[in-house]
């Protein structure tokens, strides 16, 4: 996905990083599930950006996610990664309402 959250932090941007490959991952928290998809924290230590958080969201039906959002771990990093899920959850959650249905892919 090319439209990831990407803050710089303060450093120089890098070229785009090589396509993304498939990797296991352990959730560390789930906000929950609307619209057909979960959304989900994962605390990725060997990210090419360093120890991060990513926001990650999902189709219920399968077990890939896709990363939304890489803030730092640090304890803002994780309060803005709690604010990134939440308002995905709640837009998921009014398309749903809206279409009547969970969304399908």
């Amino acid at each position: 996905m090319t439209n990831i959250i990407r803050p710089t932090f303060g450093q120089p941007r890098r070229p785009e990083p090589e396509p993304e490959t498939r990797v296991e991952v352990l959730t560390q928290r789930v906000y929950g599930e609307a619209g057909g998809c979960r959304v989900c924290l994962v605390h990725d230590e060997a990210a090419p950006e360093g120890d991060v958080y990513k926001v990650v969201a999902g189709l219920l039906v399968d077990d890939e996610v896709s990363t939304v959002a890489i803030l730092p771990a640090t304890p803002e990093g994780e309060v803005d990664a709690e604010i990134v899920a939440l308002a995905i959850l709640r837009t998921l959650g009014m398309i749903e309402a809206r279409s009547g249905g969970p969304a399908s892919a």
